[in-house]
Protein backbone atom coordinates (compact mmCIF):
# COMPACT_ATOMS: atom_id res chain seq x y z
CA UNK A 1 0.00 0.00 0.00
CA UNK A 2 1.41 3.44 -0.35
CA UNK A 3 0.46 5.77 2.08
CA UNK A 4 -1.27 8.72 1.74
CA UNK A 5 0.89 10.26 3.84
CA UNK A 6 4.14 10.13 5.94
CA UNK A 7 6.51 12.44 8.01
CA UNK A 8 9.33 12.78 6.29
CA UNK A 9 12.78 11.38 9.21
CA UNK A 10 16.30 11.16 9.12
CA UNK A 11 19.40 10.73 11.03
CA UNK A 12 19.52 14.73 12.15
CA UNK A 13 16.40 14.17 13.66
CA UNK A 14 17.73 11.18 15.68
CA UNK A 15 20.84 13.10 16.69
CA UNK A 16 19.08 16.07 17.76
CA UNK A 17 16.48 13.68 20.06
CA UNK A 18 19.78 12.35 21.24
CA UNK A 19 21.78 15.48 22.20
CA UNK A 20 18.59 16.50 24.56
CA UNK A 21 18.32 13.25 26.26
CA UNK A 22 22.29 13.68 27.07
CA UNK A 23 21.94 16.92 28.33
CA UNK A 24 18.92 16.12 30.48
CA UNK A 25 17.16 19.33 29.54
CA UNK A 26 13.90 17.77 28.26
CA UNK A 27 11.23 19.69 29.11
CA UNK A 28 10.88 23.32 27.42
CA UNK A 29 14.73 25.22 27.27
CA UNK A 30 16.94 26.37 25.76
CA UNK A 31 15.89 24.37 22.55
CA UNK A 32 12.43 25.74 22.33
CA UNK A 33 13.62 29.35 22.17
CA UNK A 34 15.72 28.60 19.45
CA UNK A 35 12.94 26.96 17.88
CA UNK A 36 11.09 29.94 18.16
CA UNK A 37 13.75 32.22 16.74
CA UNK A 38 13.95 29.95 13.80
CA UNK A 39 9.98 30.57 13.44
CA UNK A 40 10.60 34.35 13.73
CA UNK A 41 13.03 34.46 10.85
CA UNK A 42 11.56 32.44 8.64
CA UNK A 43 8.02 34.64 8.30
CA UNK A 44 9.17 37.70 9.58
CA UNK A 45 7.29 37.91 12.48
CA UNK A 46 9.05 39.74 15.99
CA UNK A 47 7.26 37.21 18.29
CA UNK A 48 6.80 32.97 18.37
CA UNK A 49 5.43 31.13 21.19
CA UNK A 50 5.66 27.12 21.09
CA UNK A 51 2.89 25.61 22.59
CA UNK A 52 2.16 21.94 23.16
CA UNK A 53 -0.06 21.71 19.79
CA UNK A 54 -1.64 23.33 17.09
CA UNK A 55 -5.30 23.34 18.87
CA UNK A 56 -3.72 25.07 22.06
CA UNK A 57 -2.07 27.45 19.58
CA UNK A 58 -5.57 28.53 17.88
CA UNK A 59 -6.80 28.09 21.54
CA UNK A 60 -4.22 30.91 22.87
CA UNK A 61 -4.53 32.97 20.25
CA UNK A 62 -8.68 33.22 20.86
CA UNK A 63 -7.41 33.94 24.66
CA UNK A 64 -5.05 36.13 23.78
CA UNK A 65 -7.28 38.36 21.86
CA UNK A 66 -9.77 37.70 24.59
CA UNK A 67 -12.60 36.67 22.82
CA UNK A 68 -14.86 34.96 24.99
CA UNK A 69 -18.61 34.03 25.49
CA UNK A 70 -21.24 35.68 23.13
CA UNK A 71 -18.31 36.66 21.02
CA UNK A 72 -18.67 35.32 16.50
CA UNK A 73 -15.45 34.24 14.90
CA UNK A 74 -15.57 33.82 11.17
CA UNK A 75 -14.13 30.68 9.66
CA UNK A 76 -14.53 28.40 6.55
CA UNK A 77 -16.68 25.11 6.69
CA UNK A 78 -14.27 23.31 4.48
CA UNK A 79 -11.66 22.99 6.89
CA UNK A 80 -10.18 21.01 10.18
CA UNK A 81 -12.49 20.04 13.38
CA UNK A 82 -9.98 21.85 15.31
CA UNK A 83 -10.67 24.93 14.74
CA UNK A 84 -14.25 24.59 15.81
CA UNK A 85 -13.11 23.29 19.35
CA UNK A 86 -11.06 25.83 19.86
CA UNK A 87 -13.79 28.41 19.34
CA UNK A 88 -15.83 26.27 21.47
CA UNK A 89 -13.16 26.43 24.49
CA UNK A 90 -13.43 30.17 25.01
CA UNK A 91 -17.45 29.99 24.74
CA UNK A 92 -17.48 31.95 21.50
CA UNK A 93 -20.02 30.97 18.86
CA UNK A 94 -18.56 29.60 15.14
CA UNK A 95 -19.77 31.69 11.97
CA UNK A 96 -19.31 29.44 9.10
CA UNK A 97 -18.80 30.70 5.79
CA UNK A 98 -18.58 28.81 2.37
CA UNK A 99 -15.58 28.44 0.28
CA UNK A 100 -14.08 29.40 -3.26
CA UNK A 101 -14.24 25.94 -5.23
CA UNK A 102 -11.11 27.45 -7.43
CA UNK A 103 -8.72 26.98 -4.51
CA UNK A 104 -10.88 25.53 -1.45
CA UNK A 105 -9.84 28.74 0.90
CA UNK A 106 -12.49 30.56 2.71
CA UNK A 107 -14.80 32.97 0.52
CA UNK A 108 -14.18 36.79 0.62
CA UNK A 109 -16.95 37.97 -0.09
CA UNK A 110 -18.89 35.51 2.32
CA UNK A 111 -16.20 36.96 4.97
CA UNK A 112 -17.19 40.31 4.72
CA UNK A 113 -21.27 39.77 4.71
CA UNK A 114 -21.04 38.13 8.14
CA UNK A 115 -18.70 40.69 9.92
CA UNK A 116 -21.21 42.28 12.07
CA UNK A 117 -20.48 43.74 15.63
CA UNK A 118 -20.36 41.04 18.09
CA UNK A 119 -17.29 39.53 15.22
CA UNK A 120 -14.12 39.28 17.19
CA UNK A 121 -11.85 37.53 14.81
CA UNK A 122 -11.46 35.45 11.43
CA UNK A 123 -9.69 32.59 11.10
CA UNK A 124 -7.83 32.13 7.73
CA UNK A 125 -6.63 28.27 7.19
CA UNK A 126 -4.30 28.36 4.20
CA UNK A 127 -6.33 24.87 2.25
CA UNK A 128 -3.90 22.29 1.48
CA UNK A 129 -1.07 24.36 1.02
CA UNK A 130 -2.74 27.14 -1.04
CA UNK A 131 -2.38 30.82 -0.13
CA UNK A 132 -5.43 32.41 0.93
CA UNK A 133 -6.15 35.55 -0.27
CA UNK A 134 -4.41 37.54 2.67
CA UNK A 135 -4.53 41.13 1.05
CA UNK A 136 -8.03 40.97 0.16
CA UNK A 137 -8.69 40.12 3.48
CA UNK A 138 -6.30 42.20 5.60
CA UNK A 139 -8.84 45.55 5.48
CA UNK A 140 -11.10 43.64 7.27
CA UNK A 141 -11.86 45.54 10.69
CA UNK A 142 -11.41 42.45 13.14
CA UNK A 143 -8.28 40.99 13.40
CA UNK A 144 -7.13 38.12 11.36
CA UNK A 145 -5.75 34.58 12.65
CA UNK A 146 -3.55 32.95 10.06
CA UNK A 147 -3.93 29.40 10.30
CA UNK A 148 -0.51 28.58 8.06
CA UNK A 149 -0.13 24.87 8.89
CA UNK A 150 -0.62 23.42 5.48
CA UNK A 151 1.02 26.41 3.83
CA UNK A 152 4.39 26.41 5.96
CA UNK A 153 6.71 27.91 3.53
CA UNK A 154 4.46 29.30 1.30
CA UNK A 155 4.31 33.41 0.03
CA UNK A 156 1.47 35.13 -0.22
CA UNK A 157 2.34 38.54 -1.80
CA UNK A 158 6.02 39.48 -0.28
CA UNK A 159 5.21 37.39 2.79
CA UNK A 160 5.26 34.54 3.65
CA UNK A 161 2.43 32.80 5.03
CA UNK A 162 2.53 33.43 8.92
CA UNK A 163 3.15 36.59 8.42
CA UNK A 164 0.21 38.76 7.71
CA UNK A 165 -2.58 38.58 10.47
CA UNK A 166 -2.88 39.82 13.98
CA UNK A 167 -2.14 36.62 14.85
CA UNK A 168 -0.86 33.32 13.12
CA UNK A 169 -1.04 29.43 14.14
CA UNK A 170 0.74 26.42 13.07
CA UNK A 171 0.50 22.79 13.90
CA UNK A 172 3.61 20.49 14.05
CA UNK A 173 1.72 16.82 13.93
CA UNK A 174 3.22 14.08 12.30
CA UNK A 175 1.70 14.65 8.99
CA UNK A 176 2.43 18.69 8.72
CA UNK A 177 4.98 20.37 6.66
CA UNK A 178 7.25 19.72 9.98
CA UNK A 179 6.79 17.86 12.57
CA UNK A 180 7.39 17.58 15.87
CA UNK A 181 6.04 14.75 16.79
CA UNK A 182 3.01 16.57 18.27
CA UNK A 183 2.99 20.69 18.62
CA UNK A 184 2.43 24.14 17.73
CA UNK A 185 3.01 27.38 17.09
CA UNK A 186 1.51 31.27 17.74
CA UNK A 187 3.33 34.09 16.14
CA UNK A 188 2.48 37.88 16.36
CA UNK A 189 3.70 41.40 16.04
CA UNK A 190 2.20 42.84 19.15
CA UNK A 191 4.43 42.45 22.25
CA UNK A 192 1.30 42.83 24.13
CA UNK A 193 -0.22 39.84 22.63
CA UNK A 194 3.24 38.21 22.80
CA UNK A 195 3.02 38.78 26.77
CA UNK A 196 -0.49 37.46 27.58
CA UNK A 197 0.58 34.44 25.27
CA UNK A 198 3.21 33.56 27.68
CA UNK A 199 1.70 34.21 30.50
CA UNK A 200 -0.91 31.60 29.34
CA UNK A 201 1.36 29.02 28.15
CA UNK A 202 2.63 28.26 31.47
CA UNK A 203 0.75 28.60 35.18
CA UNK A 204 4.05 28.11 37.20
CA UNK A 205 5.73 30.63 39.30
CA UNK A 206 3.59 33.59 39.18
CA UNK A 207 2.89 36.15 41.42
CA UNK A 208 -0.75 36.52 40.98
CA UNK A 209 -3.76 33.82 40.40
CA UNK A 210 -5.48 33.81 36.79
CA UNK A 211 -6.55 31.46 34.46
CA UNK A 212 -3.51 29.90 32.66
CA UNK A 213 -2.52 26.63 31.04
CA UNK A 214 -0.07 24.13 30.41
CA UNK A 215 0.70 24.42 27.02
CA UNK A 216 4.35 24.14 26.63
CA UNK A 217 6.20 22.48 24.00
CA UNK A 218 9.57 20.41 24.74
CA UNK A 219 12.74 20.64 23.89
CA UNK A 220 12.59 17.15 22.67
CA UNK A 221 9.73 18.34 20.39
CA UNK A 222 11.69 21.46 19.82
CA UNK A 223 15.12 20.06 18.55
CA UNK A 224 13.68 17.94 16.13
CA UNK A 225 11.08 20.56 14.71
CA UNK A 226 15.07 22.86 14.31
CA UNK A 227 16.61 20.20 12.16
CA UNK A 228 12.93 20.01 10.41
CA UNK A 229 13.18 23.73 9.63
CA UNK A 230 16.05 23.41 8.24
CA UNK A 231 14.66 21.08 5.77
CA UNK A 232 11.70 23.16 4.84
CA UNK A 233 12.73 24.54 2.10
CA UNK A 234 14.21 20.82 0.54
CA UNK A 235 10.66 19.57 1.51
CA UNK A 236 8.61 22.24 -0.71
CA UNK A 237 10.70 22.27 -3.17
CA UNK A 238 10.36 18.21 -3.31
CA UNK A 239 6.46 18.40 -3.16
CA UNK A 240 6.88 21.20 -5.99
CA UNK A 241 8.47 18.47 -7.80
CA UNK A 242 5.75 15.56 -7.10
CA UNK A 243 2.78 18.18 -8.04
CA UNK A 244 4.31 18.97 -11.26
CA UNK A 245 5.03 15.31 -12.22
CA UNK A 246 1.32 14.49 -11.02
CA UNK A 247 -0.04 17.86 -13.15
CA UNK A 248 1.91 16.49 -16.26
CA UNK A 249 0.92 13.07 -16.05
CA UNK A 250 -3.27 13.49 -15.44
CA UNK A 251 -3.53 16.53 -17.60
CA UNK A 252 -6.54 16.54 -20.45
CA UNK A 253 -8.30 13.87 -17.69
CA UNK A 254 -11.51 13.23 -16.60
CA UNK A 255 -10.07 15.20 -13.52
CA UNK A 256 -10.07 18.79 -12.58
CA UNK A 257 -6.23 19.46 -10.78
CA UNK A 258 -4.91 22.22 -8.30
CA UNK A 259 -4.15 25.60 -10.00
CA UNK A 260 -1.35 27.97 -9.30
CA UNK A 261 -0.62 31.87 -8.99
CA UNK A 262 2.21 33.32 -8.70
CA UNK A 263 0.91 36.18 -6.21
CA UNK A 264 -0.38 33.27 -3.80
CA UNK A 265 2.04 29.92 -3.30
CA UNK A 266 1.34 26.68 -3.39
CA UNK A 267 3.36 24.22 -1.56
CA UNK A 268 1.35 21.11 -1.85
CA UNK A 269 0.32 20.41 1.53
CA UNK A 270 -1.83 17.91 -0.41
CA UNK A 271 -2.43 17.03 -3.91
CA UNK A 272 -6.26 17.32 -4.15
CA UNK A 273 -8.11 16.83 -7.59
CA UNK A 274 -11.84 17.28 -8.02
CA UNK A 275 -13.45 14.03 -9.69
CA UNK A 276 -16.62 15.64 -11.08
CA UNK A 277 -18.31 12.32 -11.88
CA UNK A 278 -18.26 8.33 -9.35
CA UNK A 279 -15.64 10.19 -6.67
CA UNK A 280 -16.32 7.10 -4.44
CA UNK A 281 -15.81 4.40 -6.82
CA UNK A 282 -12.56 6.44 -8.04
CA UNK A 283 -11.30 6.45 -4.63
CA UNK A 284 -12.65 2.81 -3.85
CA UNK A 285 -10.61 1.88 -7.21
CA UNK A 286 -7.40 3.65 -6.02
CA UNK A 287 -7.89 1.77 -2.32
CA UNK A 288 -7.83 -1.79 -4.05
CA UNK A 289 -5.19 -0.97 -5.98
CA UNK A 290 -2.82 -0.59 -3.29
CA UNK A 291 -3.14 3.62 -3.49
CA UNK A 292 -4.28 5.26 -0.16
CA UNK A 293 -6.17 7.98 -1.06
CA UNK A 294 -8.59 10.08 1.51
CA UNK A 295 -11.43 12.91 1.92
CA UNK A 296 -9.39 16.46 2.10
CA UNK A 297 -12.07 17.22 4.69
CA UNK A 298 -13.36 14.42 6.96
CA UNK A 299 -16.62 16.14 7.31
CA UNK A 300 -17.62 19.86 6.89
CA UNK A 301 -18.09 21.90 10.26
CA UNK A 302 -21.54 23.43 9.18
CA UNK A 303 -22.69 19.70 9.39
CA UNK A 304 -21.34 18.99 12.78
CA UNK A 305 -23.57 22.14 13.51
CA UNK A 306 -26.28 20.68 11.76
CA UNK A 307 -26.73 23.56 9.76
CA UNK A 308 -28.34 23.47 6.49
CA UNK A 309 -26.33 22.16 3.35
CA UNK A 310 -28.01 24.69 0.85
CA UNK A 311 -26.10 27.45 2.56
CA UNK A 312 -22.67 26.18 1.82
CA UNK A 313 -22.88 25.06 -1.87
CA UNK A 314 -19.45 24.66 -2.51
CA UNK A 315 -18.70 23.55 0.22
CA UNK A 316 -20.94 20.49 -0.34
CA UNK A 317 -19.58 19.92 -4.44
CA UNK A 318 -16.43 20.06 -3.10
CA UNK A 319 -17.07 17.38 -0.70
CA UNK A 320 -18.84 15.59 -3.37
CA UNK A 321 -15.90 16.13 -5.73
CA UNK A 322 -12.46 16.20 -3.94
CA UNK A 323 -10.00 13.58 -3.63
CA UNK A 324 -6.78 14.05 -1.70
CA UNK A 325 -3.87 11.87 -3.50
CA UNK A 326 -0.59 10.56 -1.63
CA UNK A 327 2.08 13.40 -1.70
CA UNK A 328 5.08 14.19 0.35
CA UNK A 329 8.66 14.52 0.50
CA UNK A 330 9.78 10.77 0.90
CA UNK A 331 7.51 9.11 -1.92
CA UNK A 332 9.26 8.11 -4.31
CA UNK A 333 9.37 8.90 -8.52
CA UNK A 334 8.27 5.54 -8.92
CA UNK A 335 5.10 5.58 -6.63
CA UNK A 336 3.68 8.74 -8.01
CA UNK A 337 4.16 7.41 -11.77
CA UNK A 338 2.04 4.36 -10.32
CA UNK A 339 -0.81 6.23 -8.96
CA UNK A 340 -0.64 8.47 -12.00
CA UNK A 341 -1.05 5.24 -14.22
CA UNK A 342 -3.82 3.80 -12.10
CA UNK A 343 -5.35 6.97 -12.70
CA UNK A 344 -4.99 6.74 -16.37
CA UNK A 345 -6.29 3.58 -16.99
CA UNK A 346 -9.90 4.94 -14.94
CA UNK A 347 -10.27 7.57 -16.60
CA UNK A 348 -9.02 7.66 -20.21
CA UNK A 349 -11.83 10.34 -21.70
CA UNK A 350 -10.77 14.12 -21.67
CA UNK A 351 -14.10 15.43 -20.69
CA UNK A 352 -13.03 18.06 -17.93
CA UNK A 353 -9.35 19.64 -17.83
CA UNK A 354 -7.40 21.33 -15.31
CA UNK A 355 -9.42 24.66 -15.30
CA UNK A 356 -7.82 28.47 -14.81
Amino acid sequence: MIPHSRPTLGTEEKEALLAVLDSGQIAQGERVIEFEKAFCELTGRRYAIAVSSGTSALYLALLALEVSGGDEVILPSYTCAALLHAIDAVGALPVLVDIDLSDFNLAVHEVKKKIRRKTRAVIVPHAFGRAARMEELADLVVPLIEDGTQALGARVGRKMVGGVGELSVFSFYATKMITTGEGGMVLTNSLRLAERLHDLRDYDRKETHRFRTNSKMTDLEAAMGFVQMKKLSGFVARRRELASRYREALKNLEVILPQEEKARDHVYYRFVIRVPKGKKEFMSALIARGIEVKEPVFKPLHQYLDLADSKFPFTIQAVKESCSLPLYPSLSDEACDRISEAIREMRPTPDHVEVS
